[in-house]
């Protein structure tokens, strides 16, 4: 399957707990522009959460439950797009896709990319 930047996919996690390693389905969002000839299969994301703070750090960007960008984004429940959370995986380790976010979404989520990377302008 073709997957492109703005879609929202789930991927397999590792954690590390005190009973030992194990694995989760997550959220993450392509950030990887695949309309370019690349060497590798390989997808760019981030991590989402759903884990909802009050105060959020300028890397990271709420998707509101109701809003147009929620809606096409597929997940359950309001979330947050963690910018500074970046990885490289392997685009047979996607789960499945869940949704797509709009451009409009995107453009505020390049602004935290930059930040996150230390990318002036």
């Amino acid at each position: 399957m073709n997957y492109d930047r703005g879609d929202v996919v789930i991927v397999p996690f590792p954690f590390v707990t005190s009973e030992g390693a194990l694995q989760k389905a997550r959220p993450t969002l392509i950030i990887s522009d695949h309309s370019i000839d690349r060497r590798f299969e390989d997808l760019i994301m981030v991590g989402i959460t759903s884990r909802i703070v009050e105060d959020l750090r300028e890397t990271e960007y709420r998707i509101v439950d109701g809003t147009d960008a929620f809606k096409s984004s597929g997940l359950v429940k309001t979330s947050v797009v963690r910018c500074e959370y970046i990885m490289t995986v392997p685009r047979r380790l996607v789960a499945r896709r869940l949704g797509h976010l709009p451009d409009e979404t995107m453009e505020e989520i390049d602004i935290r990319l930059k930040l996150s990377l230390g990318i002036k302008g």
